[in-house]
């Protein structure tokens, strides 16, 4: 199933707490369409408006027989750099056979082994971002 497809089936946007950023690839273009509105009053002025209640970026498109203009190569680019650090945890995730097969134990247990496997890969992320940091120094 394709990840856009799950994520409107598990309903991600809507569970995700108001104020969040969501970084998302060129597959789920359209998404920030999907962004509920929620009124908010300016206390100076006393005006209320609707803002959306999440900001989500994904790449832009190359429209056919047209270029990328300069400002959105380097959002891209940024955005890009961002992300390609997520899919590297999320392969560090998966390195953990437990997560990236089928499981087989008590599905009570699930949330406990994901989150135990979680933290060891972020203690793994943060001494290899220490690693690399005095390499650089």
């Amino acid at each position: 199933m394709h990840d856009k497809k799950l994520s409107d089936e598990v309903q991600t946007l809507e569970r995700l707490p108001d104020g969040c950023e969501v970084d998302a690839d060129k597959g789920y273009q359209g998404m920030a369409d999907q962004v509920s509105l929620v009124t908010v009053c300016n206390p100076e002025t006393g005006i209320e408006q609707q803002i959306p209640r999440l900001t989500v970026y994904t790449p832009f498109k190359k429209v056919k027989g047209k270029e990328l203009t300069e400002q959105q190569e380097e959002f891209n680019s940024q955005l890009s750099a961002v992300r390609v650090r997520v899919e590297h945890c999320i392969g560090w995730v998966k390195n953990w056979a437990i997560v990236a097969t089928r499981f087989r134990s008590s599905h009570l247990i699930y949330t406990s082994v994901m989150q135990t496997v979680c933290g060891l890969v972020n203690l793994q992320t943060r001494q290899w971002q220490m690693a690399h940091s005095a390499n650089c120094a």
